[in-house]
């Protein structure tokens, strides 16, 4: 029995940290994933400065400010989290007064696919937020409570294998593999800068990692107060003598 309560411990903990990635990721999101900060720090307004003129299918991208390409950005964000609704009707007026939609065909169909995803990603982290409230429930009532050491052991060799995997195959490897595995065989997912207003916009892949680290950083955040929570409740029954 303490055995299976600690494993079940494990199942509302790891559900708990799924969950709270989840929720980074949704603050993240409402916060237009700091692009305004991004912008600066991977320095995307001289990437496009370079790119956006050699695009072989739209021209004029290049002469937008900050604002601009960071209100793209919104839009692109906005569509792909309401189930890509949106995604062809985002335009942007050249310094001569033109108006030209920013995303080709291929690239509508990749954040498409990027909004479904999301949506899987969400029922994910909705399953694992009940999965870890029932569980958790059901344990804290009967007054069980974790074997911190034991999930600590158990918590660590997640976040061991994960980083090991991330240092020997690197960021970036794992970043398209992922992409093979997730989004279906015949949707292009890679596109040359000279071919993509969208991965000029967010100089793909390097605004993705500062991304995930924002996400990450704000998941364990969540995480850290779950933990605490679990702490003041294991403290607050040893006080009544439970």
């Amino acid at each position: 029995m303490k055995k299976s309560s600690q494993i079940l411990w494990f199942v509302v903990l790891f559900s708990g940290l799924l969950t709270s990635l989840t929720a980074g990721w949704y603050v993240q999101a409402a916060r237009n994933y700091n692009y305004d900060f991004w912008y600066d720090w991977y320095d995307i307004g001289a990437h496009i400065e370079k790119f956006a003129p050699q695009n072989r299918y739209i021209s004029g991208f290049e002469g937008l400010n900050k604002e601009a390409y960071s209100a793209l950005f919104a839009d692109i964000v906005q569509a792909v989290h309401h189930q890509g609704e949106g995604l062809t009707d985002i335009r942007f007026t050249t310094a001569s007064g033109q108006t030209k939609n920013l995303l080709r065909k291929a690239e509508v169909q990749h954040l498409q696919d990027v909004a479904n995803l999301i949506e899987i990603v969400s029922f994910i982290g909705l399953t694992a937020a009940v999965i870890a409230l029932v569980f958790g429930r059901g344990l804290i009532r009967r007054g069980i409570q974790p074997q911190w050491k034991t999930q600590g052991i158990c918590l660590a060799v997640v976040a061991v294998v994960s980083g090991a995997v991330l240092l020997i195959a690197g960021p970036k490897a794992v970043f398209y593999q992922l992409h093979v595995w997730i989004f279906p065989e015949n949707h292009e997912w890679f596109f040359y800068y000279q071919d993509s207003l969208m991965s000029t916009l967010m100089k793909a892949p390097y605004l993705f990692g500062g991304i995930a680290v924002a996400i990450l950083a704000t998941g364990l955040i969540f995480f850290t107060l779950l933990l605490a929570a679990l702490l003041f409740w294991q403290r607050k029954q040893a006080s009544s003598g439970l």
